[in-house]
């Protein structure tokens, strides 16, 4: 298996973790523990799920 694809499939599965657990961190039902100096946590909270799909979809391009 192509390693581009392995790395596109680990970051989604990271990204969907970390939207379940930012979802979770809103309603108080885990803590929210990533902190960014200036910045608010949910905002910190939601920059993980981006990178990772930001990450996903180079992963991705050009999959043929």
């Amino acid at each position: 298996m192509n390693l581009r694809k392995n790395f596109g499939k680990l970051a989604i599965f990271f990204a969907v973790l970390s939207i379940i657990w930012l979802a979770l961190g809103l309603f108080n039902i885990v803590p929210l523990i990533l902190m960014i100096p200036g910045e608010s946590l949910i905002r910190s909270h939601a920059t993980l799920p981006v990178i990772c799909l930001l990450l996903a979809s180079w992963a991705f391009w050009n999959d043929d």
